[in-house]
């Protein structure tokens, strides 16, 4: 499902995890709103699933459409698709806010398959971080940075990646950013976060695969995003 996002200013592409967070805070309103408290589909709040599950719950994916710099754009991907429950929470939602008095109105855009997410969705070789990638194990000996994309790829059924290169800065806007300019945190107390600092990637598969490619600590959320690397065309 996507979303335009209304509203002046528009956020940075810098707090992408904060407003992935508040699309999902909305969402889960919305639904104890339809269902109930305790009746919130698994699929959108993520708990209660099977361990298999590996990631084909919700991804809460804000999105920087047009280049300038500022989130334009929201998607609410669900893997496997959508069942009528979470198709009905999706589309009556029509705002998100903080509790900062930040409001932003959400214009339903399209509901669908790839067609529905834009470049994110497409089929491509070669990826590159939108947003920081946090590595969600502890680093050491032979568990590389590079070792964990791999094992994270293994786990959602993915091919490996065949060339990693690593990106000390990339564009937003008209700025050029390292990862330190990124807000890296979730506000969910307790988590174990073992990457504080973050990095950027251009990953190159054998064969094309399909979109959004998110990864890594938060990716549920907007960190650790790629895109099609605009450059390749792939």
């Amino acid at each position: 499902v996507r979303y335009l996002l209304v509203g002046k200013p528009l956020p940075r592409v810098e707090d992408s995890v904060r407003i992935g967070e508040l699309l999902r805070l909305a969402v889960m309103g919305q639904a104890k709103k339809l269902f109930g408290e305790d009746a919130v589909p698994a699929l959108i709040s993520g708990h209660g699933l099977p361990p298999q599950n590996k990631h084909r719950h919700a991804f809460y994916l804000p999105w920087d459409s047009n280049g300038d710099g500022h989130i334009d754009r929201l998607l609410l991907h669900i893997p496997d698709g959508m069942h009528s429950e979470e198709q009905e929470v999706a589309e009556a939602l029509r705002r998100i806010w903080s509790r900062g008095g930040g409001e932003w109105a959400l214009a339903l855009e399209n509901v669908g398959g790839a067609e529905a997410g834009g470049p994110l969705l497409q089929t491509a070789r070669e990826w590159q971080s939108l947003t920081p990638y946090l590595h969600p194990w502890h680093t050491k000996k032979h568990f590389a940075i590079e070792d964990q994309i791999r094992r994270e790829c293994r786990e959602r059924g993915l091919p490996e990646p065949v060339n990693f290169e690593r990106l000390a800065t990339i564009k937003v806007g008209n700025q050029v950013r390292t990862p330190v300019h990124f807000h890296r945190f979730r506000s969910k107390r307790g988590l174990v976060q073992p990457d504080r600092r973050g990095s950027f990637w251009r990953l190159t598969f054998a064969a094309p695969i399909p979109g959004p490619l998110a990864l890594g600590f938060g990716c549920h959320f907007g960190l650790a995003l790629f895109a099609p690397d605009p450059s390749t065309g792939a």
